[in-house]
């Protein structure tokens, strides 16, 4: 007889879509744009406060204050999400949605949950704060609703910038989802600014790689992260243009070489929202070896 092995991680997988699909349509949330936190807050049994945590820890009771900037608490004893006050609204929206995170997933049995930009990172190492964060998106997604209904658009960052409002999302957490959920093999490329000290969208401004995401089939047929030969860059090479309006989409084709000198020559929309650069790879133009 051949040897059994038990399998788990499909089942919690699927496990946290029916969490997911349940807190949703139980909570009235379901299938209304954008995700109502106080009715999964209020269905939950949860009170959500807003404190300014460098003049309240005395309230949190912590042993010590965690590394960063606190965003956002949960304290399941007293039932209360409390966030930062003068959060703005996406950012409040997406911590208390991380929280309703803690408080359902399987695991997530801590009494007490203390945020901090780090731990609301889609970069972060721990995992239950990992899970809280993919949580955390689904809801303010509702699940697959938002990638179904962008790829019933046409591929482009329009679609996106459409959509993006009614779901309450910023552009950054929008063009994420849809890369990396798309069917077809496309990627987004997000610069970041090297100086944050003004708000104003300079084209001489220096910027630096600061993450990609793709989907499967991209990653499958070309590559998985991206990287610049030097420590930056204009934004005026990012988006080819010397004059450049926030929030314009302009179409220009990205040239890539990998390290085994393979060439991949991409079409490419950028958009800008002040703050970071955003490319996205959406058609394969060329590729060769040198």
């Amino acid at each position: 007889m051949p040897k059994l092995v038990a399998r788990t991680s499909p089942d919690v997988e699927v496990a946290t879509d029916e969490i997911l699909e349940t807190l949703l349509v139980d909570s009235g949330a379901a299938g209304k744009l954008p995700t109502n936190e106080h009715k999964l807050l209020k269905h939950l049994g949860l009170e959500q406060l807003s404190f300014d945590f460098a003049e309240e820890l005395s309230f949190l009771s912590t042993p010590q204050k965690p590394p960063g900037e606190l965003r956002a608490a949960l304290h399941l004893g007293e039932r209360v999400v409390a966030t930062q006050s003068g959060l703005g609204k996406k950012r409040t929206r997406f911590s208390i949605f991380h929280e309703i995170a803690h408080c359902v997933l399987p695991e997530h049995h801590t009494k007490f949950f203390v945020d901090t930009d780090q731990t609301l990172s889609f970069w972060t190492k721990v995992r239950m704060e990992r899970e809280a964060n993919q949580f955390a998106a689904d809801l303010l997604f509702q699940g697959k609703s938002f990638s179904e209904r962008a790829l019933s658009l046409g591929t482009s960052l329009n679609s996106i910038v459409e959509l993006a409002p009614e779901y309450g999302a910023s552009f950054e957490a929008s063009f994420r989802r849809y890369a990396e959920s798309h069917i077809a093999p496309c990627a987004l490329i997000v610069y970041e600014r090297v100086s944050q000290n003004d708000e104003s969208f300079v084209e001489d401004e220096n910027f630096r790689v600061h993450y990609m995401v793709a989907s499967p089939s991209f990653r499958r047929l070309y590559f998985s992260g991206i990287g610049m030969s030097s420590a930056t860059c204009k934004a005026s090479e990012i988006y080819g243009k010397e004059s450049y309006r926030v929030g314009q989409i302009i179409e220009k084709e990205l040239a890539v070489d990998s390290e085994d000198k393979e060439k991949f020559k991409f079409e490419t929309e950028v958009f800008g929202n002040g703050y970071k650069v955003f490319q996205f790879l959406k058609r394969s133009v060329t590729r060769s070896n040198g």
